[in-house]
């Protein structure tokens, strides 16, 4: 990887349908083209879809060149893509949830029964479902398009909870990571089970991993994750049809005391996983490449930043021919030639 340019002063970064989106304190840059932006303005972008939230309210889409106003039935509303679109309120006293779906330029008004209300929902494109998690973190309700029910995923005991963000699903199955506390500490154990998605069948699960994973589904299907935190840096493959896990040790320089890799920093593309080296000491942060092949590090880049205690946070993001690297604490921004 050879570094292009590092941008300062930058508020968020994203790529929206393969343009670079470069968010700083005045201006909004998609592609070639610069549009004006308020210091106040939360400006952010999922699913191909950019927004903005003036002072932290009233809500913008940016669609064909220019942004509109959103007017939706419920304050919290969310884009899985310009056309398909919800908003949401929770009735706390009369155990309902209420939901104002948008598909393709038709509302549906929908409710779920719950006691304890219901968080962000997700959408699956190539099923058509909707899974629906309830603020317990135990439960999960699947339905398809059209809002039909499909199955409930329920915990098997009150304390063990859905890691919500890191549901995976690769082909029909779909792979749910829990956790439970160790009584006393403040630590925990995880576990992940398998269903097929469709029916509910469970099909298989793994139970009290080393760490919490946070799964890429690679070009063949097979999961991986990346951890390195006080020991040495390995990746976890799963194989989604069975469960059968596999750990990978990956031979590296850099001092296990003073470095950690969190799985939720790592980003693949083909047959390579990036990822990036927090230090928990003054120094460089670095990025580096494996090859999912060989297991071995192909690559590794210090970036051109020097502070303390800072965080990369965020996942590199890759495309065919560039790295870009967000560094949120830094306002930073580094663009390599992949």
């Amino acid at each position: 990887m050879k570094l292009i340019k590092k941008i300062e002063r930058v508020k968020g970064f994203y790529l929206l349908k393969g343009e670079e989106v470069i968010v700083t304190e005045d201006k909004i840059q998609i592609g070639d083209k610069y549009i004006d932006s308020n210091p106040n303005d939360d400006v952010f972008c999922d699913n191909d879809v950019l927004k903005k939230r003036e002072n932290f309210k009233k809500q913008f889409v940016y669609k064909d060149g220019k942004w509109h106003d959103e007017h939706p039935k419920y304050s919290r509303f969310f884009y899985f893509s310009e056309n398909l679109y919800y908003s949401r309120e929770n009735d706390k006293q009369a155990h309902l949830s209420r939901y104002s779906i948008f598909d393709n330029g038709k509302e549906t008004l929908f409710e779920i029964k719950t006691d304890s209300g219901m968080l962000l929902h997700d959408y699956d494109k190539k099923h058509e479902l909707y899974l629906f998690p309830e603020c317990n973190y135990q439960t999960i309700l699947f339905y398809t398009r059209d809002l039909k029910f499909l199955w409930k995923y329920q915990t098997e005991a009150p304390d063990i909870n859905i890691e919500l963000n890191d549901i995976t699903i690769v082909g029909d199955v779909v792979i749910i990571l829990r956790s439970k506390q160790i009584e006393g500490v403040f630590d925990y154990t995880y576990s992940i089970v398998a269903y097929n998605i469709l029916t509910g069948q469970k099909l298989w699960s793994n139970e009290e991993l080393d760490f919490a994973p946070s799964f890429h589904v690679g070009i063949n299907n097979m999961l991986y994750s990346a951890c390195q935190a006080n020991g040495p840096f390995f990746i976890e493959t799963v194989n989604p049809n069975d469960g059968t896990l596999a750990e990978y040790k990956i031979s590296s320089d850099f001092p296990f005391s003073e470095a950690y890799i969190s799985p939720n920093s790592t980003a693949l593309y083909g047959n390579k996983l990036y990822f990036s080296i927090e230090r928990k000491k003054k120094g460089l942060s670095s990025i580096g490449v494996v090859n999912l092949d060989t297991m071995t590090i192909e690559e590794k880049v210090e970036l051109d930043t020097y502070d303390e205690g800072v965080c990369l946070s965020k996942a590199p993001i890759v495309t065919e021919d560039r790295v870009y690297v967000f560094i949120p604490l830094l306002e930073e921004l580094h663009i390599f030639e992949r």
